[in-house]
C-alpha cells in the first residue's frame, strides 16, 4: 500500500506541475471511411438531412422537396415512410427526446413535434412553430443540431451570408420568449475554410459542433461560442453532402447527400485515450484524477475509454492501469 500511495503522489504531483487545458485536438483526426458513398435505391432525389432516435435506434432521413421523412434501421434498411410536405422547404431534421423531433426549413422556421404516427401523414398544425429568422430564396437555413443536456439549438444558414444561430428551446406552446444569438460572424470566421454551411451535429465529447460544407466537401470541428475551428476532415466521393449524425455510441459518423447517397466514417480511438488526442499520456491521467477527486463530468464515450478494467466503474484500479499503459 505504501508503494501505491507513493506512486499516486508522484503522478498527482506530475499532473499538478504540468496541468494545462486538456488537449484541443479534434476527434475528426481519428476517423476512417468505412463505407464509400453508396446509393439508397428507394430514395430517388433531394435527400437533405438525417438524425438518429437513440431510444428506438432508428434513423430518420428527410427530403427537401416533397417533405417525405423515411425511418430506417442503422443498416440503412427501410422501415416506413412518413408523409409531410406542408412545412415549407424542409432542409434538416434532428431528434430531441421522447420521440420529439425538430424540422428546420429554409425560410427560417423550426417545427417541433412527434413523429410517432405510423403510416399517417404529419400535420404542421400539430407542431410547435418557432421563427428564428426570415429568409426568401435558396440560401437560407440548412442544418439544425440539438444539445439535449442544455436544451440548446444550433442552426446554420447556407450562405450569402453564412450565419450561425443559437437559442434555448422554448417551452411547449405559444412561447414568445425566444432570444436568438449570433455568437460570431460566420462569413469572417469561416472565410477561406468553408464556402457554405450545409448541416450540423452537436458533439457531446467536446461540447462543440461538427459542420458539413457541401461546396468545400469537408466536415469542420467548431467551437460554437466563438467559431474557432479545431479540426477538419475531407469528405471523399460525396457529390453533395447535406446531412450528418452520429450513428452509435462509438460516435461513427453517417453523412448523407443529394441525390440519394450515404457514407460512414468509423471512429478509431484508443482505450485509455480519454481526451481523444490519439495518445495515452498524462492528460488522460489528469482527467481520471479530476474525475475521482474533483467530480468532473465525463461524456459516455470518455467513461467507456476510462474504464480500462471493464467493470463499469472508474476507480483507482483504472488510474493504475492507465499509468501502466501510458507513454510516460
Amino acid at each position: 500500500m505504501h508503494n501505491i500511495s507513493c506512486l499516486m503522489k508522484k503522478y498527482i504531483l506530475l499532473f499538478l506541475i504540468t496541468h494545462q487545458l486538456y488537449s484541443q485536438n479534434s476527434p475528426l483526426e481519428y476517423y476512417s471511411q468505412e463505407i464509400v458513398p453508396t446509393e439508397i435505391a428507394w430514395i430517388y432525389d433531394d435527400l437533405s438531412g438525417v438524425t438518429i432516435n437513440k431510444n428506438s435506434n432508428s434513423l430518420y432521413m428527410i427530403e427537401n422537396d416533397e417533405g417525405k421523412i423515411w425511418q430506417l434501421d442503422t443498416n440503412i434498411n427501410h422501415i416506413q415512410t412518413i408523409l409531410g410536405g406542408q412545412f415549407g422547404d424542409e432542409e434538416d431534421i434532428v431528434y430531441l427526446n421522447n420521440d420529439d423531433f425538430a424540422i428546420v426549413t429554409e425560410e427560417g422556421d423550426l417545427y417541433i413535434g412527434n413523429l410517432d404516427v405510423g403510416e399517417n401523414d404529419i400535420e404542421p398544425d400539430n407542431f410547435q412553430k418557432i421563427t428564428f429568422s426570415e429568409h426568401n430564396g435558396n440560401n437560407g437555413a440548412e442544418g439544425v443540431a440539438y444539445d439535449s443536456l442544455n436544451q440548446i439549438f444550433y442552426i446554420v444558414k447556407e450562405k450569402e451570408p453564412m450565419a450561425f444561430y443559437v437559442f434555448q428551446r422554448p417551452n411547449h406552446g405559444n412561447d414568445t420568449t425566444l432570444s436568438v444569438e449570433i455568437p460570431f460572424d460566420a462569413e469572417i470566421v469561416f472565410s477561406g475554410i468553408m464556402n457554405d454551411l450545409s448541416s450540423i451535429v452537436f458533439d457531446y465529447r467536446t461540447n462543440r459542433v461538427l459542420i458539413v460544407s457541401d461546396e468545400s466537401h469537408k466536415i469542420v470541428d467548431v467551437d460554437p461560442s466563438n467559431g474557432l475551428v479545431l479540426g477538419e476532415m475531407n469528405l471523399s466521393g460525396m457529390e453533395q453532402p447535406e446531412g450528418i449524425c452520429f450513428l452509435n455510441y462509438n460516435y461513427d459518423l453517417l453523412v448523407v447527400g443529394e441525390p440519394n447517397y450515404y457514407t460512414i466514417y468509423s471512429n478509431i480511438n484508443l482505450l485509455g485515450d480519454i481526451n481523444f488526442d490519439g495518445q495515452i499520456n498524462y492528460y488522460d491521467i489528469g482527467i481520471i484524477i479530476d474525475y475521482l477527486f474533483a467530480n468532473i463530468v465525463l461524456s459516455d464515450l470518455q467513461i467507456l475509454n476510462a474504464d480500462l478494467d471493464y467493470n463499469q466503474t472508474i476507480n483507482i484500479f483504472d488510474f493504475l492501469l492507465i499509468i501502466d499503459i501510458s507513454n510516460i
